[in-house]
């Protein structure tokens, strides 16, 4: 006969050491997800026993699980290394001794779960729970039988019909409004979702006793790309641009993460399917890798990182750090590698992800390293990454200035200029791009980041070789825009007819770049000491010679004033209601005149 400890000898109801009541408040408000989780509670204490009756170093027998339902019942029970009473005593009703656990507890890292916790979820759905167990410690062990209570009692007795073998059967019947759980169907569905990757047999058996095996799912890691893509449809809804191999020997991590074609501005990081020894802890967990991975979904398995009470989510533990930091690399290096391996996959990534890479770049040093490497910028030398343009390639030299511009109407006019000045110069326009080169002349990175200031251009220009006709187009200025000076450049290109230099913008020729234009112009126009909005005409613009030809007066005005405004577009600055109606008088008059030679002017 099996008797708790007294001095009559007599079996009699015990208490758990814990208010039960609160403990399955605090289980169902703030640990656990949902009721469900009393299936998964099961399964892993009974793949735990599983693995401790495999340490004995005995024939454990079929080693395996099987989910029934009996009498209304949901009843899980396992060929494990059993408990005695005491062993009851000590796992099932008491909870929290966790610095006085015994050596079938403590169980190295290949335990999933403690018993007290884990059988206290059963109460999520029924008021008793019935164990009965024989331990495998001790050949002629008793069958013993704890029945718990949810109003905090217990009971443990010699069981009316002993196990034919070692092993546990728990049996939980919910209460009625949680009768949906002793449906075979949705045991099936229940158990396949927490134990599909689990190393033991777990089968569910319908009312006709066919059983079901939920368990024993190859890890995606080990399939073929095919089967892995298709695996990843299921869970994530996508085909993955690429998949990573994920292995942390040390930690037992292992999986895969793939890599979404989506477009994303990387607003969070979506969650990974996680797993521990095979079950599941969560399918929406962000700890296993860096925020800056957020194109990257994964199915992995924490393997000895170890899990929160609730076992739904990873202990926030440095060694959880680490390995997230290691998965990172793992990722980054994938990635990386493509460039070599698979360019057109690359480039497929980096063109899907390219805002959300800036982004994650402008807080993550090895998110920025990552781009400043890989992601290409619109430059006056074409698409080149931050590398290319400080480090110059073998067909380029390095440079130490970058120019930006915020517009990309402004970058495409200016472009030609500055690449024929051999400047180069950027397309700041799309989002983040100011920041990213912000930072990037914060680095320890030999380079300066400047704005674009049109001087800048200007400055190294020639001036006109035809000084009548540069004579002439300061008079067609003076008289077409009172109070605006001109100055007549050759900018070596013909795309840009005309800048307009805004006036007291504190522009000293002593800042200029050291090879700086104030000699250029001092020798034709001497010093300038600018106060007023300056007319850049381009001579080697087509436009700007045809002003020097025989004009009627009216047709050279409105070209002017026409120019004028272009050169105001090229500055960045929107137009006024002003500068939109003298657009529209002057087209009005160049049209006409055109149509009508004869009678222009």
């Amino acid at each position: 006969m099996i008797t708790p400890s007294g001095r009559d000898g007599a079996d009699r109801t015990e208490l758990f050491q814990v208010d039960l009541r609160g403990v399955v408040e605090i289980l169902s408000q703030h640990l656990c997800s949902g009721p469900r989780v009393f299936l998964r509670e099961l399964l892993q204490n009974a793949r735990d026993a599983l693995v401790a009756r495999a340490w004995l170093g005995e024939d454990g027998g079929p080693g395996g699980v099987r989910v029934v339902v009996e009498d209304g019942a949901v009843v899980v029970s396992d060929d494990g290394v059993g408990l005695t009473a005491e062993e009851m005593r000590t796992l099932l009703a008491t909870i929290g001794a966790s610095s006085k656990r015994t050596d079938l507890e403590r169980a190295r890292e290949d335990f999933l779960g403690r018993f007290g916790i884990g059988l206290l979820s059963c109460f999520l759905i029924g008021d008793t729970v019935e164990v009965v167990s024989r331990s495998a410690r001790t050949p002629e062990a008793a069958t013993v039988r704890w029945v718990g209570s949810s109003d905090g009692t217990y009971t443990i007795t010699e069981a009316a019909e002993p196990l034919p073998r070692p092993g546990s059967r728990v049996a939980v019947r919910p209460r009625p409004e949680e009768e949906r759980w002793v449906q075979p169907r949705r045991l099936v569905r229940l158990a396949r979702r927490f134990a599909e990757y689990l190393d033991v047999p777990v089968d569910v058996f319908d009312a006709a006793g066919e059983p079901t095996r939920v368990s024993g799912a190859t890890p995606p890691e080990d399939l073929d790309p095919e089967s892995a893509a298709r695996r990843c449809d299921a869970a994530f809804g996508f085909d993955p641009l690429t998949t990573v191999r994920i292995d942390v020997p040390l930690l037992g991590v292992r999986g895969v993460a793939f890599i979404s074609p989506r477009r994303s501005t990387a607003a969070r990081r979506a969650g990974d399917v996680v797993y521990s020894h095979g079950m599941l802890v969560a399918e929406d967990n962000t700890q296993l890798a860096p925020e800056w991975a957020y194109f990257a979904r994964m199915i992995i398995d924490a393997g000895t990182l170890p899990l929160t009470a609730s076992r739904e989510s990873l202990q926030d533990t440095k060694l959880t750090q680490e390995a997230a930091e290691v998965v990172g690399a793992r990722i980054r290096e994938h990635i990386e590698a493509l460039a070599h391996s698979h360019p057109d996959t690359f480039r497929r990534f980096v063109a899907a992800h390219a805002v959300g890479l800036r982004a994650m770049a402008l807080t993550d040093e090895s998110m920025f390293a990552f781009m400043y490497d890989h992601v290409r910028f619109n430059t006056s030398r074409g698409e080149r990454t931050l590398r290319e343009l400080v480090e110059g390639t073998e067909d380029e030299a390095p440079t130490r200035v970058i120019h930006e511009v915020l517009l990309p109407g402004q970058f495409r006019a200016l472009a030609p200029l500055a690449r024929h000045q051999g400047m180069v110069l950027v397309d700041a326009s799309h989002v983040h791009e100011p920041q990213i080169l912000a930072r990037l002349a914060e680095s320890e990175i030999d380079v300066r980041v400047r704005h674009l200031n049109l001087e800048t251009l200007v400055q190294a220009a020639s001036p006109a070789d035809d000084r009548g006709l540069a004579a002439s187009l300061g008079r067609m200025v003076a008289d077409a825009l009172p109070g605006c000076e001109a100055l007549v450049v050759d900018l070596g290109v013909s795309s840009v007819a005309a800048l307009e230099l805004a006036g007291d913008d504190g522009w000293d020729p002593e800042d200029s770049e050291p090879d700086g234009w104030g000699p250029v112009f001092s020798a034709a126009a001497g010093p300038l000491a600018p106060t007023g909005p300056r007319l850049v005409l381009n001579v080697a613009s087509p436009v700007v010679r045809a002003l020097g030809g025989e004009l009627p007066a009216e047709v050279a005005r409105h070209t002017v004033r026409a120019l004028h405004i272009l050169g105001r577009l090229h500055t960045g600055r929107p137009l006024g209601d002003d500068d939109q109606t003298l657009l529209g008088e002057s087209l009005g008059t160049l049209v006409t005149a055109a149509a009508s030679p004869r009678t222009a002017g």
